[in-house]
């Protein structure tokens, strides 16, 4: 946790002084743990950053997730054209302690083996967002939102990397836990439409934040542990929606949720991710976020919730 500690605060001096653009702080949203400018689980229409249409801006961030047995680090960077296309690239590094990883081989075979080796599962997002039509923060006399469309490759980097043992055996060559789990590809790409307004003076006189996603998707876990199966690798409509109400100009407190498929079952079987945050923007510069997190359903892990810290640094 400490390398993590460091890695804020040099981000947090490098952009101080930072020239971030011209729009109104907080409209950027922070950015999700699939590097996409919005929530921390979902995106939202706006572009990320602060560019006008007349900029271009640029984010870098850093994410960190525990849950219980597992936890995912994530960490990335994007660039924002004009108010108009965002483009981002992210890694995601979720890390199974080995109590999880000896109990799937125990079951896998009817307890012959009972103690493996903690395993890592890493994944690279590559997306792009465009604003299609609206503006969801000047257009007050107009209910209409503003809408974006997005795309996410995901590729699922250790689908097929090999779990050893204490003595460095390797019972189940190539094999890794989205295969033993059942999963049948190591990439995907997921598409999604997102609606996005605020409201402004809509509670008491504080703004209030209104998402809702619509996801057409094959990922597994988010892609973690990789997409379709042998009996199901048909892509479904999943659902998401935000709500945020900004307290003051520079803090927002919200929830979030995320449907998900069951193609695994089992073990890899899923549930509804929600959330529960505070997001804080000091300057244009920077935002920290913290949420309460619950992820549903993990392998071997029913009830996976915990704290998720996040940090924003914009150019």
């Amino acid at each position: 946790m400490k390398k993590y500690v460091l890695a804020l605060a040099a981000l947090s001096a490098l952009t101080v002084n930072a020239d971030t653009g011209s729009r109104l702080i907080a409209s950027g949203g922070i950015t999700s743990i699939e590097g996409v400018a919005g929530g921390g689980i979902t995106p939202w229409a706006f572009i990320g950053g602060y560019a006008s249409k007349e900029e271009i801006s640029y984010n870098a961030n850093l994410q960190y997730l525990s849950l219980n047995d597992y936890s995912l680090t994530t960490a990335g960077g994007s660039i924002s054209f004009y108010d108009r296309v965002e483009v981002s690239l992210q890694r995601q590094k979720l890390e199974i302690a080995s109590g999880l990883t000896s109990n799937v081989f125990a079951l896998l075979t009817d307890g012959a083996i009972t103690n493996a080796n903690s395993a890592t599962i890493e994944q690279d997002i590559l997306a792009v967002k465009v604003k299609l039509f609206g503006d969801g923060v000047f257009t007050q006399d107009s209910w209409i939102p503003q809408v974006s469309a997005g795309a996410q490759y995901k590729k699922n980097n250790d689908f097929d990397s090999s779990l050893s043992l204490p003595d460095g055996s390797v019972p189940l060559p190539n094999i890794g836990v989205p295969q033993l789990l059942g999963a049948k590809d190591d990439s995907g790409t997921d598409v999604y439409i997102t609606a996005t307004k605020l409201w402004l003076g809509a509670v008491n006189g504080y703004n209030l934040l209104t998402n809702v996603t619509a996801r057409y998707t094959k990922a597994n876990t988010l892609g973690l542990l990789g997409f379709g199966s042998p009996t199901d690798d048909d892509a479904t409509l999943e659902w998401e929606g935000s709500l945020a109400l900004l307290i003051s100009p520079t803090t927002a407190i919200g929830a979030e949720f995320r449907t998900q498929s069951n193609r695994l079952g089992g073990l890899g079987e899923e549930d509804t991710i929600s959330d529960i945050f505070v997001a804080y923007f000091p300057n244009k510069s920077m935002s920290l976020t913290a949420a309460y997190v619950d992820m549903g359903n993990l392998p071997l892990q029913q009830s996976s919730s915990g704290f998720y810290l996040t940090f924003n640094a914009n150019f």
